[in-house]
């Protein structure tokens, strides 16, 4: 049996991490999500070979597999898309080199789901699809099924703004090859959207539910992604101890750690540091005297100087921040970005290689967005920001207004 891994989509809603790194390559603990999904494959002795659908960024995805992944034992094949497929549309692209049921894993997930239990389940069943399902608590913003005692879905729905159930589709199928004979060549189509419906209604599709105790994430959001280290760092804590420490890593006796946290290889920290639960300090940072991290993901080679406090925040690779540097309320910091000395950066996505010098952002207003519109100004920061950042911030907003996209996604640009 194949086992296609779909690894060519934009990753648009993980930016700014996904724009200098393809979706399944996105890292957690500092290992690549893909490299998590392979090992997982390695696993299940019906799989003999892994086809990697590629678009976007596929060269750094041939890169890491043949430097990091050169001792698989089983043979990976690229399949490049020559265009923007979506996921029907590269399944199809992939039809030569599959035959009868093969295995289907979208590359942003990020689960400890046993394979071999929903390809035994699709051999018990006579559907063509089987798939995988998984109980999460805001389902519509997934495909929504429900299914019957016999496991056959009788309804399935992507997206709905009123869903019936919790039970929701995990981005991991077993199809049969006669699918793909329905589905237009070269083509964009969305399997989730236009297939799997199709199939449905006419009682072809089977559902298996993940046992309880699997965890399961879709690396869709930066939320997402830091979901994911919290579950990566509570299993850690119940395999390894509270706290992870590589050997190659410098932590002097009077920094304060309160787990869970996972300090990777070669980080090195100053004295007077405190790192509070759930963070993750990726290989080779450098973390300067009394600095502050709670709650934060280093993803590695980045710079924390002296006193910079970082509370759910998430830094790309090489990001430096400077002295007294405040970064909070979910905020993530694209690669090789620059924070300036003194500034302080309230919930904005920074991308990559940008220099922060100045208060330059969109602030995210979470009331009335009337209230950020010029003329309509309240008296004082809704959020409570310091008032030299709302003054910079009002005269922004004073010569144009921030569009919606601009005031949901907090761009500093």
């Amino acid at each position: 049996m194949k086992a296609v891994i779909l690894a060519g989509g934009f990753g648009t809603r993980l930016r700014p991490l996904s724009s200098t790194r393809p979706k399944p390559m996105i890292p957690v603990l500092g290992k690549p999500n893909l490299q998590y999904i392979l090992e997982a494959l390695e696993k299940v002795p019906e799989i003999d070979e892994v086809i990697l659908s590629v678009h976007y960024m596929r060269g750094e995805i041939r890169e890491f597999i043949d430097e990091k992944m050169a001792d698989y034992p089983k043979e990976i094949r690229f399949v490049n898309d020559p265009m923007p497929l979506e996921t029907g549309g590269a399944l199809k692209n992939v039809e030569e080199y599959v035959s009868d049921d093969f295995l289907v894993i979208y590359g942003d997930v990020f689960t400890n789901f046993d394979y071999r239990e929903l390809i035994k389940a699709h051999e018990e069943n006579d559907g063509l699809i089987t798939v995988a399902a998984t109980k999460v608590y805001d389902p519509e913003r997934f495909g929504v099924l429900e299914m019957d005692e016999s496991g056959k879905v009788l309804h399935f729905e992507e997206k709905p703004k009123r869903p019936k159930t919790n039970l929701v589709d995990a981005g991991i199928y077993v199809v049969n090859k006669k699918v793909l004979e329905e589905i237009p060549k070269g083509k964009e189509v969305y399997f989730e959207r236009e297939v799997l419906p199709r199939f449905v209604e006419r009682g072809q599709v089977y559902a298996y539910r993940m046992p309880k105790g699997t965890y399961w994430v879709d690396l869709g959001t930066p939320e997402d992604f830091f979901y994911a280290h919290q579950i990566a760092l509570d299993e850690m804590a119940r395999e390894n101890g509270y706290f992870y420490i590589a050997e190659s890593a410098e932590v002097p006796e009077d920094v304060e750690i309160q787990g869970p946290v996972y300090i990777d290889e070669g980080v090195k920290v100053g004295h007077g540091v405190k790192i509070k639960a759930y963070s993750y300090i990726g290989p080779n940072t450098v973390i300067e005297d009394k600095a502050y991290i709670k709650r934060s993901v280093l993803i590695g080679n980045d710079i924390i100087k002296e006193r910079a406090e970082l509370k759910d925040t998430i830094l790309g690779e090489g990001v430096v921040v400077g002295r007294n540097v405040i970064i909070k309320e979910n905020a993530v910091v694209g690669d090789y970005a620059k924070i300036k000395d003194d500034l302080v950066i309230y919930g904005a996505k920074i991308l990559p290689w940008k220099k922060v010098e100045e208060y330059e952002a969109y602030i995210k207003i979470k009331l009335d967005p009337t209230k950020v519109r010029p003329g309509q100004y309240p008296d004082r920061c809704p959020l409570g920001l310091p008032e030299c950042i709302y003054k910079k911030f009002k005269a922004i907003a004073g010569e144009k207004p921030p569009c919606d996209e601009c005031i949901e996604n907090q761009w500093l640009f």
